[in-house]
């Protein structure tokens, strides 16, 4: 049996709500997170857990006519819930219906996945379930999970006022990318011996998400080479498709803009002002907007103290994978029309450690948020300032932490123990001292791969 690795706090919330829905009357939850980070998995491993009690029904929402969906949830719904369920439905209503008249009687959980595309198939169906649902649910001893994929549909469907499931769900999880030390457990599992170089590849490529670490593990790639290798093993490699996939359906018909706008921030921090230049375009604001507060797919970046209206904003991709995807796979598409996956390979391996090195900051970054110990974090960063030689000069300092005690730590984080210079750390502090954190004792670090 598959190893199911941390969800603690999710499958206990589920649990919970589950309890509830068993106990007292049905519940609703709404699961969202990007694809293959493992939404699915999860509500399996529950109904795997309580079955003996309860059964769970798997409703898959994909792209059928509606009564060729109906049909196969009847045969679902008859086999799980071992009860009689006639022949010649033709709406999900119907269905539904019946299914809550169960509920009467019978205790179980339904998973609804990638609920959202009812609204390809037909709209009407989220009324019909509100309807019905308000009517039956204090009857009934249902839990009712849905999932999707496609963030602004779920977000249009349960946060809009306007539509008919606004509120009507008990609790809403977001399902996030597994956490640093579930990674190293991972790593640890298929090579107990792995080095900190493997520890960062298998992290700036997938980011943590699920399915990605998966497929490189079943595949034997615990290493850097082997990692990049089976990336590019095809033209139709499962990553060569993946980020085109999962973009182009969240995006629609304008991802042209967007793809381009990525592009470019997946080369470095960039501003708005660099990416409009780059691009041969102006007033990109609102796509860079919508980026950041529909999709969640970059986020700001300001100087660590800087006011919310400062102009001295960067941008940068959330998400490690999709910033591995735009660098590499969508930038050089013509290699990958033409075969040239070995051009590929080759083109990746050569640029790795200077991507990398990124990443291995915003690990540290990602270890340090999950500590639970800090009010802040973030970069600092100053052009121009003055340093010990009285010269102008460029300061940038990695990470800068507050504790919630209000202890300050800077980071210099450098692959290679050897580069850092506490010296150089000392000029950047006392520039940024002049600043903010004044008359602070800031506590300086150097970071490596050594402490990952």
């Amino acid at each position: 049996m598959k190893k199911f690795h941390d969800r603690e706090r999710e499958m206990s919330q589920l649990k919970e709500l589950q309890r509830q829905a068993f106990n007292d009357y049905s519940r609703f939850a709404v699961l969202t997170g990007r694809r293959r980070v493992g939404k699915t998995s999860l509500v399996y491993k529950l109904m795997s857990e309580t079955q003996e009690d309860a059964p769970g029904l798997y409703f898959f929402i994909g792209r059928k006519t509606e009564t060729i969906l109906v049909k196969t949830f009847v045969q679902e719904a008859r086999e799980k819930l071992n009860e009689f369920i006639p022949d010649g439905m033709s709406t999900f209503r119907e269905l539904f219906q019946m299914i809550l008249e169960i509920g009467k009687r019978k205790r179980f959980t339904l998973f609804i996945d990638e609920f959202q595309e009812f609204d390809n198939i037909n709209p009407g169906i989220f009324s019909d379930i509100q309807e019905l649902w308000d009517a039956y649910k204090k009857q009934t001893n249902i839990c009712m999970i849905v999932s999707g994929s496609i963030f602004r549909m779920m977000e249009k469907i349960f946060k809009d006022e306007e539509q008919p499931l606004f509120g009507r769900d008990d609790c809403t999880i977001k399902l996030r990318p597994f956490s640093t030390e579930t990674i190293k457990e991972i790593l640890a599992d298929h090579k107990p011996d792995f080095t900190s170089e493997d520890l960062l590849a298998l992290w700036t490529i997938t980011g943590g998400v699920a399915r990605y670490i998966e497929l490189l593990m079943n595949n034997g790639c615990t290493d850097v080479k082997k990692m990049i290798h089976y990336v590019c093993s095809s033209g139709d490699s499962y990553f060569v498709d993946e980020g085109k996939k999962i973009l182009i359906q969240e995006f629609g018909k304008q991802y042209g803009t967007y793809f381009s706008i990525l592009d470019q921030i997946a080369h470095g921090d960039v501003t708005q002002s660099e990416i409009e230049g780059a691009l041969g375009m102006k007033n990109l604001g609102g796509q860079m907007k919508i980026l950041e507060e529909k999709y969640g797919i970059i986020k700001k970046k300001r100087p660590i103290g800087a006011k919310e209206g400062s102009q001295t904003v960067r941008y940068e991709i959330q998400d490690n994978f999709f910033r591995f995807w735009f660098r590499y796979i969508h930038r050089y598409s013509a290699l990958i029309e033409l075969q040239n996956m070995p051009a590929l390979e080759n083109i990746i391996t050569n640029d790795y450690t200077t991507f990398s090195g990124i990443a291995l900051e915003r690990w540290f970054r990602q270890k340090l948020m999950e500590s639970c110990r800090y009010k802040q974090i973030g970069g600092w960063w100053h052009p121009n300032g003055v340093n010990s030689k009285g010269n102008r000069d460029d300061f940038e300092i990695d990470i800068v932490a507050e504790t919630l005690e209000g202890d300050v730590e800077a980071y210099e984080v450098k692959r290679n123990p050897q580069n850092y210079s506490p010296t150089r750390l000392d000029e950047k502090i006392t520039e940024m001292k002049r600043r903010i954190f004044r008359g602070k004792d800031i506590s300086k670090i150097g970071l490596s791969m050594e402490d990952m």
